[in-house]
């Protein structure tokens, strides 16, 4: 037998390590092992049953977060009906300060439905909790993490979108109501007429709020089954490895 390990140590530590492996088992027997294996099998279930109860809930709940979008989203869309009609005859080219003014307000109030605090707040535990799913399962399956990544990049450069055209529009409130403000060439464009701005930002905006939350709705039921032990729910599912890891 020694002569299978003789590359890696010597005679004399072979024999010593085997002659101590034989004192401290020689007291085993085919009872001893099931019964050691039977404790370390329910001693590996309660721990995975405490890793998964022990998950924190999330943030904000999927179907609360689905309620959200949608109400969000038909705000915004009634906003937009406002302004398509607005004025005496939707669709003509506003002549007076009077209704430009009015074209601005309703213009901006689009684009405050996305910086309100509720958009606010469901953005950050849309993203909080898909952070967290993300650092305890080491993934973002059912998700590529560059598919994420690149949906996360678009909502915040939509968001400063918005932000950018309402700051642009937002000095047209202070021009005096006696003088006809300047509307030739930048944002101020989108206030000529009530279907002068396409508000494609808008719908951008919304679209990609919807898709994030769909993926936070899909983490958040995935988390069960991969939080406790993920390289398990990996093993269990056909895949050695997470086919969309995080980096």
């Amino acid at each position: 037998m020694y002569r299978w390990v003789s590359r890696f140590i010597s005679y004399r530590s072979f024999y010593l390590w085997r002659a101590r492996f034989r004192y401290y088992t020689r007291n085993l027997d085919r009872w001893v092992l099931f019964s050691a294996l039977c404790l370390a099998g329910m001693a590996l279930v309660l721990w995975y049953y405490w890793r998964v109860a022990s998950l924190p809930p999330p943030r904000v709940h999927p179907e609360v977060a689905a309620l959200r979008v949608e109400g969000i989203t038909n705000e915004a869309i009634h906003r937009v009906v406002l302004v398509r009609h607005g004025g005496s005859t939707p669709g003509v080219v506003f002549t007076t300060p009077e209704e430009i003014r009015a074209s601005t307000l309703r213009t901006l109030r689009v684009r405050q439905v996305m910086e309100g605090e509720v958009v606010w707040q469901l953005k950050a535990n849309l993203l909080a909790d898909i952070a967290g799913y993300i650092a305890v399962t080491g993934g973002c399956f059912p998700y590529d993490c560059r598919r994420v990544m690149q949906r996360l990049q678009l909502l915040r450069a939509v968001q400063e979108e918005n932000a950018a055209i309402n700051a642009a529009l937002e000095p047209l409130l202070e021009v005096p109501l006696h003088s006809m403000p300047n509307l030739q060439g930048g944002e101020r464009a989108r206030v000529q007429s009530g279907w002068s701005d396409a508000f494609g930002d808008i719908y951008n905006h919304t679209w990609l709020l919807g898709d994030v939350q769909r993926m936070h709705a899909r983490m958040m039921q995935e988390y069960p089954q991969r939080a406790g032990a993920p390289w398990l729910a990996r093993l269990l599912t056909g895949d050695a490895q997470d086919p969309h890891p995080a980096w």
